[in-house]
């Protein structure tokens, strides 16, 4: 059985003018419904549909982190709201207090071991850090092995493949190759420490969601980074 975090961009969720779109959400939902019974299953949500405070010159970086950090919170409720609607038992994670919003457990490991879907929001809980060190702080939290990357691409490439038509795509990567050519997979400090965890990572396209056991079955599936 793998541990696996769901790492889900805010961006993902979004379609057109929906920043929350319910197609997304249900994807979502059919991903849980395929691994639940034989692996256990965390995810990390980002919030860029709403906010990307960075890009924003009239915000210092504090105000716009911190907003940021809250729309993950708010895409986080979304996912515990669609969960529940289809009985999947889920709990919110986040380093803010949000009394009589979302309750706070010493025992998250063992929600976790029991199959609950465990939601984190606010990243780290503090400006400066990436999404990635969120995705981080998760497995640490709950034990993973396994980060599942949800991206709009197919895999790994050397370049942009929007933008570059001469692109070279890797199916699969050792944690070392990813540093040394400086793929933007996941920041430096992320892949470092699941190289030394050796913790796997699978990138996918998220609307391939429906192959995603084609990894647990040994067939080639997205990129996976490793070894």
């Amino acid at each position: 059985m793998s541990k696996i975090i769901i790492k889900l961009s805010g961006e993902a969720l979004k379609d057109g003018n929906d920043l929350v779109a319910s197609t997304n959400l249900e994807k979502v939902v059919n991903i849980i419904k395929m691994l639940k019974d034989k692996h256990q299953i965390a995810i990390v949500v980002g919030g860029g549909n709403y906010f990307r405070g960075r890009e924003h010159p009239e915000f210092d970086q504090v105000t716009g982190d911190t907003i940021g950090m809250l729309g993950t919170v708010i895409n986080a409720l979304y996912i515990k709201n669609i969960l529940a609607k289809n009985n999947i038992s889920s709990y919110i994670d986040t380093p803010f207090a949000f009394p009589n919003l979302i309750d706070k457990v010493d025992n998250l490991k063992e929600l976790y071991d029991n199959g609950y879907v465990i939601i984190f929001g606010g990243g780290v809980g503090k400006s400066g850090y990436s999404t990635d060190s969120g995705v981080i702080l998760a497995t640490e939290k709950v034990d993973a092995n396994l980060i599942i990357k949800l991206t709009n691409v197919d895999g790994v490439y050397d370049k942009d493949p929007k933008i570059f038509k001469d692109v070279k795509r890797f199916n699969y990567l050792t944690y070392d190759e990813v540093l040394n050519k400086n793929l933007k997979i996941m920041d430096t400090y992320a892949i470092k420490e699941c190289a030394n965890r050796k913790i796997k990572i699978l990138v996918m396209n998220f609307n391939d969601y429906d192959k995603i056991n084609d990894y647990f079955n040994g067939q080639s599936i997205g990129a996976v980074i490793g070894g």
